[in-house]
């Protein structure tokens, strides 16, 4: 299966680089909608969602890896650190994290970066 990178909170213009560095690397970009904020991440659909009602219960950005090889996590990051691109919360699909929702990922990784920032 493709590795897919779920993103949070991307404006237009960071989500279109965002894609570009996608196609280059061979990545599904998939947004995540306010409406699957209470899914588990790892039961996130590859698929755009439908139009949602809900808010998203944070506004900063966040990025998820699924099925990347450590080769592709390093040429990830490496792309966005040429392009600009700063995510503060970045994380990658795991079996610890996989039944945590987009909150509770969210509260993880804010509280990663609190110790280590």
């Amino acid at each position: 299966m493709k590795p897919v990178l779920y993103c949070w909170n991307f404006t237009p213009d960071r989500a279109a680089a965002l894609a570009e560095i996608c196609s280059e690397l061979g990545v599904r970009l998939r947004k995540v909608s306010p409406a699957e904020t209470g899914l588990p991440v790892a039961s996130l659909p590859e698929r755009e969602p439908g139009p949602g009602l809900a808010m998203m219960p944070f506004r900063e950005e966040m990025l998820l890896m699924a099925r990347f090889p450590d080769s592709l996590v390093d040429s990830l990051l490496a792309s966005l650190r040429r392009r600009g691109l700063t995510v503060a919360r970045k994380a990658v699909l795991t079996p610890f994290n996989a039944a945590w929702d987009s909150r509770k990922l969210f509260a993880e990784l804010s509280a990663e970066a609190a110790l280590h920032g």
